[in-house]
This record gives C-alpha cells, structure tokens and sequence, in this order.
C-alpha cells in the first residue's frame, strides 16, 4: 500500500511538472513572439500592448480549467501545492502589496518603515503563524480565531474584519492591474476595469484557491521576467549604472532624484518609522490573502517551506524592482537634464499629456506648451532645465517607464506592463477567495453547524466573488482611492482588529469576552483615530492609527481577562493542543 502510495504520488508530481513546464513554455513562447515582432519593426503600440492582453488571457485560462466542485480543492487547493510553488505564489501576492509604495523600494532605507514591516510580517507569517494554521487544519486565519473564540459576537467581528480587509485589497489589486492597462496600454478605463474584474472572476470563480494560487505563482514567474528582463538587458549593453542596489552610487543618486521631485515622501521620524514597521508587520502578518498559501501545502513542515521560499522570493522580485525604479529615474533624468523644454524627447510629452510627468509643473500636450509653462516659471527660452523641473508622478509610474526611458524597445514595456498586471490580479483574486472564504466557510459553515450542502456553501462563495469584484470594478472606473490608501487601509484593519485577538488566542486566560473587547478596542481605536487625523493619506497616518487600536484592543482584552477569576479549562486545552498537538484540531470538513 506504502509502495503504491509512494507511487501515485510521484506520478502525480510528474503530471504536474509537465503542466507547469508547458504553461511556462507558452508563456515564454508568446513574450519571444513580441521580441520578434518588435525585431521585425511591427507597430509599437500593438508590440507594446499585446503582452499585457496575453498574460490575462493566459491567466484566465489557467484558473479557468482548474475548476473543481470539491470543497477540498476549493477552499485549500487539495492541500496538494508544492512548497517551492505554493511560496512563489505568496511572493507575489506580498509584492503586489508593496507596488504602491513601489518609490519606496528604490528611495528609502529598508532597515525601517513600510518595506521593512512588509518583510518582517511576511517572515512571521510564513515561519509561525502560515504553519501553524496547516497544523490545526483550519482554512483561514478568521476560522482559527473563531474555534478559539466560540460567542456569536466574536465570530462575526472576526468574519467581518477579514473580509473587509480583503475587500480592501481586492479593490487595490483590482487598481494596480488597471492603471498598468491605462498608463502603459492606453486602454479605455472601464474597458481595462471590466476586464480585470471579468478575469478575476474566471480565475476565483471556477476553481477557487486551487486556480488562484497557480495563477499567483504563474504571475511572480512573470514578474520575475518582466522586471528582471529589462535590467538584464542594461547589463548586457553596459548600460547598468554601478552601485544601484542598496547604497551604491547609483542608488543614492536615484534616492536624491526621487525625494526631488516628491515621490517619495519625507520620513516622519525614527519614532514614527518603528511604528510603522511595528503596524505593518502586524498587519501584513494577520492578513487573509497572504496566509493562504500555507493552508494549500501538505503538512506543517511544508507550509514552512513555504514561507521560507516566499520570503526569498519576496526579497528577490522586490530587489529586481527596487533597480527598475532606480534605473527608470536616472534613466529619465539623463535624458532630460540640460535639455530645453522645446527640445525633450517626444516619449516625455507623450506622458506628460497623459498627466504622468509634470514639466515645470504642469501637465503638456507638446513642445510650445513646455516652453510657454517654464516661460512662467521664469525661464528664458532655449534655456535648460534642471533635472527637478520635470517630476513623474509616482514610483509605480517610473517602474513602467524604464524601457521607454532606456529605449529598450516596445516588446520589454509590453513585458513589464504584463508583470504589473499580473501582480495585481494576483493580489486581487487571492483577496476575493479569502473574502469568499470568511463568508462561504467560516460563516455559513461553521457558524450554521457544519450542516450546510457543499453546493450551497460554494454558491455562496461565488454570488460574494462578484459583489467584491462589481466594488472593485466600480473602484477602479470612479478613481476615488488610490492603490496605496487601500492597502494602508487593509494593513490597519487587519492590525487593529485581529492582531490582538490572535495575541489573546495563545492565553489560556483569555475567553470569549476578552476577545470581544479586544476586536472592539481594536476597531474603536483605529476609526477613532483615522476620524480624527486631519489628512491620512500616508501609510505611516494608518499605521499610527492601527497602534493605537492594537494598544486599546490589547489592554481592553488583558484588563478583562486579568480581571476575571474563573478557571478557563476549555481555552487551557485549545492553548495546549494548538502548541503542542500533533494532529489535525477541528472536525474534517463534511464537504472535503
């Protein structure tokens, strides 16, 4: 039985081997059929355009034939991802959620601040709190916490939490996939709109976690590509600055370039820096979407592998990026420093009209017009301009820039605009599954009873995949948030109103009540402070306001259980059996 087990099993990672080598081949093959046409002198913008439309394509139906009726495949992929893939897979999801402060990776330090929170959430994710959750056999972190937590009251809090940080982050996903389609493409908005929230849809829908973590890991393939390939090529032609990674020449002169012209923003203090790492490790760390790829692998020991993979594929994509921006700006400012405003490259006007680069502060439609708005600035005509008077909007702008502003041709600006894409659908679909998840399983399921038919409870799964994928759609045609407030918002959320509650889970002493007053510390704190804050429009603004609800909902819940006299015995054996079992802790689910 042994043998034939043994067997099967690497029948079936064979099967999957080849699957994967001919989706890579596809992919590779239609990116070196864009590299031919560009050879061949085809239209730029169907070179550039065409790339992009192919990996939705390609990622659509890949989701799309991974479709299965299992609740096992559903909700955890079969528990069947290999760690190598299932932690690739997270690598992306975790990039996705950095491409906003994408100026950040090439402009400041990551000893502190946002980056280095990112990367300290994910390591304790992916090393403790991802393996743990495949120990105890649960799907997602929001049913851990309501096994723990028994009340109707904390159950819901715990349901709600997650899903509207998922929400949050299907929105922003949503956004990065479609601002990379109109700034890069020129694609209509709600045409580019419709299409990512249809192609997430497809790759969510069908297949559930199954179809969104090989989708993911398909998509940091490409970003591995699509940001590696353009620095590559740099280096081939000699054309690499030195130093451009982590304190070179290079990259302190891209930094200096950067904080020129205000894209990345003035750092608030040493105080204000710790606590922004603290908050957003927290909440990176208590995030739904970034700790589904450990429930997909096989065992604990797995999930680890996991996370050890995702956090070196994290830092590597991330790097690889970090040196995209950095390159794009000096890259840009070579090619426009000294210049008169009549005389700069056409690519310039072209984004400038688009409102992605300022000249002398305002946004042109051509030559005469540079001119006639630094004439106002006070410079005389012919006179050359200063590498500050011609400031691009933001970082996730410059990391698309890079081919045109090193005139690496259309086919690596379709490349890397595939690699945007495919990072915020990977963002957005892993977020509409675990907001599926947190209603279709922790709540109808679990809160009903494990009584509810598999049919239902994957009905219900879908009818929320379109309702979030409708307010990600209508987010993204209406323009009123950004990407980066999105995502700052979801990373407080899931600070203040989970992080103290899954504190309170490791103490035997913590029941039902502390848990309820720490998940309404939590949210009381954060909104309070976010009302009160005058402009939070900065990372660092939500991640004040998500300190403040993990102290209010850490000392709410320590306070209770610190007042409470009466013996615990049920949460005692849930503490000891989630640290110290062995074995599986929840009832299987009926429908697996």
């Amino acid at each position: 039985m042994s043998d034939r087990s043994s067997e099967q099993a690497l029948l079936d990672r064979a099967n999957l081997d080849a699957k994967i080598a001919f989706v890579a081949a596809s992919f590779l093959l239609a990116y070196a059929f864009a590299a031919l046409l560009d050879r061949v002198g085809a239209p730029e913008r169907f070179v550039g355009a065409a790339p992009p439309y192919f990996t939705i394509l390609g990622l659509a139906t890949l989701g799309f034939l991974l479709h299965s009726m299992r609740v096992s495949v559903y909700y955890t992929a079969g528990r069947a991802v290999p760690a190598a893939y299932a932690g690739f897979a997270d690598a992306a999801i975790v990039v996705a959620l950095m491409l906003p402060f994408g100026a950040r990776l090439a402009g400041c330090s990551w000893s502190m601040g946002a980056i280095a929170g990112v990367f300290v959430g994910l390591a304790l994710a992916g090393l403790y709190l991802g393996p743990l959750l495949r120990k105890t056999g649960v799907f997602s972190i929001s049913e851990l916490l309501c096994a723990r937590f028994q009340s109707a009251a904390t159950r819901v809090g715990f349901i709600g939490a997650v899903a509207l940080s998922s929400t949050l982050l299907a929105a922003a996903g949503g956004l990065i996939a479609v601002n990379a389609l109109v700034d890069l493409t020129g694609a209509n908005r709600a045409f580019a709109a419709f299409l990512i929230a249809a192609t997430s849809l497809i790759i969510a829908g069908p297949g559930g976690l199954s179809g969104v973590m090989w989708a993911a890991a398909a998509a940091a393939g490409v970003a591995t590509l699509g940001f590696g390939w353009p620095i590559a090529a740099l280096s081939v032609r000699d054309a690499l600055p030195a130093g451009l990674i982590f304190g070179g020449d290079a990259w302190t002169e891209a930094a200096n370039l950067l904080a020129s012209w205000n894209v990345t923003p003035a750092q608030l203090g040493v105080p204000v820096e710790l606590a922004t790492t603290l908050a957003t490790a927290l909440g990176l760390a208590t995030l739904a979407p970034v700790l589904a790829a450990s429930v997909t692998t096989a065992d604990r020991r797995s999930a680890r592998r996991a996370g050890i993979a995702g956090l070196f594929w994290g830092v590597v994509i991330a790097l690889l990026a970090a040196a995209a921006i950095a390159a794009s700006a000096l890259s840009l400012a070579r090619a426009t420093a000294g210049q008169p405003p009549e005389r700069l490259p056409q690519m310039v006007y072209q984004a400038s009209e688009r409102g992605l680069i300022s000249i002398c502060g305002y946004s042109v439609r051509g030559p005469s017009e540079a001119q006639r708005a630094c004439a106002a600035r006070g410079y005389a005509p012919g006179a050359p301009l200063a590498a500050s008077d011609i400031r691009p909007i933001d970082g996730d702008f410059l990391l698309g820039f890079l081919p045109q502003a090193a005139e690496l041709g259309a086919a690596a600006s379709g490349l890397l605009a595939s690699a945007l894409v495919a990072l915020g659908l990977a963002l957005a679909t892993a977020s509409l599954q675990a907001c599926a998840t947190a209603f279709g399983h922790d709540a109808l399921y679990r809160l009903r009873g494990e009584i509810d038919l598999t049919s239902r409870r994957l009905a219900v799964n879908r009818i929320t995949l379109v309702i979030v994928s409708t307010l990600a759609y209508v987010a993204a045609v209406a323009g009123v948030f950004t990407p980066g407030a999105l995502v700052a918002a979801a990373l407080a959320v899931s600070a203040a109103c989970l992080a103290p509650s899954l504190a309170l889970a490791f103490w035997p002493g913590a029941g039902d009540r502390e848990a309820l007053f720490a998940l309404c510390g939590g949210a009381v704190g954060l909104f309070g402070a976010l009302a009160t804050a005058e402009t939070p429009n900065r990372i660092e603004i939500y991640a004040l306001c998500a300190l403040v609800g993990v102290t209010l909902g850490g000392a709410f819940g320590l306070l209770s259980g610190l007042a409470s006299r009466s013996d615990k015995p049920a949460a005692r054996a849930f503490v000891i059996r989630m640290l110290r079992g062995d074995a599986q802790m929840l009832d299987p689910d009926k429908g697996a």
